[in-house]
């Protein structure tokens, strides 16, 4: 009996994580919201079951779907998002809470870009809040591409060369990391991927010695994404023309 109750779970996570999309947009209503600095006053209600989710370097993990099954069914009964706030730091980082009805669940956390989370068994009383915790999700290391273009394949000798550079991942949001422009073993840019640039960035390289550059560029990576590189790209720099007398 045991070992088909924990099949089931396997099967049930399993599942859950097929549909991530569905579990990102929550039955009740959003945990997010910027105006609360603070871990938000909760409401008494017949059962409670709280807690914080963190990555591995025990930060708030912001936006993180939660629902809470019918442990006996597998039937969801309450949902939420993680708090984010715009503030860097600060307790309510991860926080959630589900309002449901004396019983057991199994609590299921999903974001993409992470591990799945399950806690099977969860009981949730009457009277006093059932806090789970610190609740560690791994981050994943997903491959990226990254695609370079020179914004103008052949110019004059005092024109600065710039590149057109777009990182980018079916998994997850390239939120940072760096981009390296190389000729050969020297490094000719060395540009930092904010939040805001959704992995595409102009590089300006400058002023290139004349003749033919060819250029290699790479992602770096970070957590959670994987290192790439683009094709070699070429640029010319022309050599000024001379008028015949």
């Amino acid at each position: 009996m045991h070992r088909t109750t924990r099949t089931a779970r396997r099967t049930r996570l399993a599942l859950l994580s097929l549909l991530l999309p569905a579990l990102l947009v929550p039955a009740t209503a959003s945990a997010h919201d910027d105006d609360h600095d603070d871990v938000p006053a909760v409401v008494e209600r017949a059962g409670l079951i709280q807690g914080v989710a963190v990555d591995s370097s025990g930060r708030g993990i912001d936006d993180l779907a939660v629902q809470a099954l019918d442990a006996r069914t597998g039937e969801p009964v309450a949902s939420a998002l993680t708090y984010a706030s715009a503030r860097p730091d600060g307790v309510q980082h991860g926080y959630f809470y589900l309002h449901v009805d004396p019983g057991t669940y199994d609590v299921v956390l999903v974001k993409r870009g992470y591990d799945a989370g399950l806690l099977a068994g969860v009981t949730a009383r009457r009277k006093a809040p059932t806090s789970l915790g610190p609740i560690t999700l791994e981050l994943r290391d997903w491959p990226t591409t990254t695609a370079a273009s020179v914004v103008d394949p052949v110019v004059a000798p005092k024109q600065r060369v710039r590149l057109k550079v777009e990182v980018g991942s079916r998994k997850a949001r390239v939120d940072g990391g760096r981009v390296k422009v190389l000729e050969g073993r020297e490094v000719l840019a060395n540009q930092r991927l904010k939040r805001s640039d959704k992995g595409a960035v102009k590089v300006d390289l400058g002023r290139l010695p004349k003749g033919t550059h060819h250029l290699k560029v790479l992602f770096t990576g970070k957590e959670g994404l994987k290192p790439s590189r683009a094709e070699k790209v070429k640029v010319v720099v022309a050599r000024s023309a001379r008028h015949a007398r």
